[in-house]
């Protein structure tokens, strides 16, 4: 059966890929979906991969449902799992308007 890509991994403009790595003893797909969902959001597609980290453990492909996917990230390293590559649209697209104003209202929360 020759199955095209396309139809596996639809291209979506809203959708964020993360590599990650864990010992094959630590790899659960329902703990992976857990620290997605608790950045209230959704695991499109998860895979392991057949090649393996430089240190040997078990690389997993995961593909997410946010444009911007630094808080998977971080919600995945709390659950133990390494980070390997993040592909997101988002991922370092804050302009400088959107951080000044955020630092503007932090500093405003803290005068209070």
């Amino acid at each position: 059966m020759n199955l095209d890509k396309e139809i596996l991994f639809p291209h979506s403009p809203d959708a964020s890929t993360i590599i990650l790595a864990c010992q094959r003893q630590n790899y659960s797909a329902s703990v992976i979906a857990r620290a997605v969902e608790d950045c209230d959001a959704h695991v499109l597609n998860l895979n392991v991969l057949a090649s393996l980290s430089e240190a040997g453990e078990l690389m997993v492909a995961l593909r997410v449902d946010h444009r911007n996917a630094a808080s998977v990230a971080r919600s995945l390293r709390r659950f133990g799992y390494d980070i390997i590559d993040v592909e997101s649209p988002d991922y370092f697209n804050i302009d400088a308007e959107e951080a000044r104003s955020r630092a503007n209202e932090l500093l405003r929360y803290l005068e209070v």
